[in-house]
């Protein structure tokens, strides 16, 4: 497969581990700040075109996978619940870096708790569903104040 890697997603920082499968070799660090531009950078440097990474279904995973799609990479993303889950009773102090190797060793063991990701159309729609739901909630409230300015109670 070439490449094998675990992301942790935070939102100032970016924490990985990979490991290449054809060779060893294994590198971990932070990608900082956690944005598109930063990503695409070290995606860029990476510079492989066969490889995936594994990611929890957390704040941000959009982009990610976008990104990781974009340069050629297979994106997993897991169910967060069940991944905890599979790490056992928990004997020391949880760290970013072992969060990003754990994700690492479940896709490299086929054991990855897998959820789905939307399609580009879905996303898109998702999203517009939010922001309907969310003007519409402002205009009720704007209704409300409205009526409680023109119509106080007890007149």
């Amino acid at each position: 497969m070439g490449i094998v890697g675990g992301l942790d997603l935070h939102r100032r920082q970016i924490t990985y581990d990979w490991l290449d499968t054809t060779n060893g070799e294994t590198k971990r660090g932070v990608i900082r700040p956690a944005t598109r531009q930063s990503l695409r950078e070290w995606l860029a440097e990476l510079a492989r075109t066969d490889g995936a990474f594994a990611l929890e279904a957390t704040t941000g995973w959009r982009f990610v996978v976008e990104e990781l799609q974009r340069a050629g990479l297979e994106a997993h993303v897991a169910e967060p619940a069940d991944t905890r889950a599979l790490r056992g009773k928990k004997r020391r102090a949880k760290t970013d870096r072992a969060d990003a190797r754990h994700l690492r060793d479940l896709l490299l063991a086929g054991s990855l708790p897998e959820s789905w990701i939307p399609t580009e159309f879905i996303a898109d729609l998702r999203t517009q569903v939010r922001l309907r739901k969310s003007l519409i909630d402002q205009r009720s409230g704007w209704i409300r104040r409205v009526r409680a300015q023109c119509f106080p109670p007890g007149m």
